[in-house]
């Protein structure tokens, strides 16, 4: 009786994350709202409504939440979407349509590999970007947070932690669910333009979660060649945080508590 009690009560909380999720990313005119919504459903069991929805937002006006959709519905492994994905590959914006021809590409290789990318075992937050370089814009903060947001929910055993979540129910739920909190810091530390194009550096901060210990520190860099545009600037950054990013999986494994699996 009590396991059937914790079950229903554990379908009643998802369902009420997902409905959460869905309104976000229906109504709110905040655009960061609606990509951080679409990214979040793709880390709840897929349904029908959450499919459709995120189908939707991949023809959403703003092409961050055009990229979010775009990811979950390749996190969720949904083969029916398939044509809308398609459809996005000749998306009007760069961004979109690489990442509808990667999600693309992922969906169609689906055979009989195991669906998803393996029970969560961190539950990670993402702070705003800071910046130390003159020319970095609060928009490319934005989407610099969006872009590590987008990276993180492809790593197996990572789960993004809902930006409403408080520290104390942040702290319940890596308790109730057995998981390792960490929340990661970065900044932008230099971008600036060289001979070859345009050099960005990052730093990322690896800091416990609710709790903000450290824990360790990465570090990318990469050139996006080509005279200096916002667009340049863009994929340096960008690259710079997954050249960052590649040792991350390494370190939280390493930063997990002794004895803990």
């Amino acid at each position: 009786m009590v396991a059937g009690i914790l079950l229903v009560s554990t379908t009643a909380h998802a369902n009420g994350r997902e409905d959460y999720l869905l309104r976000l990313l229906r109504s709110s005119d905040a655009f960061r709202v609606r990509a951080q919504a679409a990214l979040s459903l793709g880390q709840l069991e897929e349904t029908r409504r959450s499919v459709a929805a995120l189908e939707r937002a991949v023809r959403d006006r703003h092409p961050a939440v055009r990229v979010s959709a775009i990811t979950s519905l390749r996190r969720l492994q949904s083969k029916s979407s398939l044509p809308v994905v398609e459809r996005a590959t000749r998306d009007r914006n760069k961004s979109v349509r690489r990442a509808a021809v990667e999600a693309l590409e992922a969906l169609e290789a689906i055979g009989e590999r195991e669906r998803g990318p393996g029970p969560p075992r961190f539950l990670v937050a993402v702070g705003m970007p800071g910046a130390k370089a003159e020319r970095v814009s609060r928009q490319m903060l934005f989407d610099a947070r969006i872009y590590v947001s987008e990276q993180l929910v492809q790593l197996r055993g990572v789960e993004l932690a809902p930006d409403d979540l408080s520290p104390a129910d942040a702290k319940s739920e890596i308790v109730r669910r057995g998981l390792h909190g960490f929340y990661l810091e970065s900044s932008v530390v230099t971008l600036e333009p060289t001979s070859g194009g345009v050099r960005a550096v990052v730093s990322i901060i690896v800091l416990t979660y609710p709790g903000r210990d450290m824990r360790g520190m990465l570090r990318g860099a990469a050139t996006a060649t080509g005279r200096y545009s916002a667009d340049r600037a863009e994929q340096a950054i960008k690259g710079a945080f997954v050249s960052a990013l590649r040792r991350l999986p390494t370190l939280l494994e390493a930063a997990k508590p002794a004895g803990s699996l």
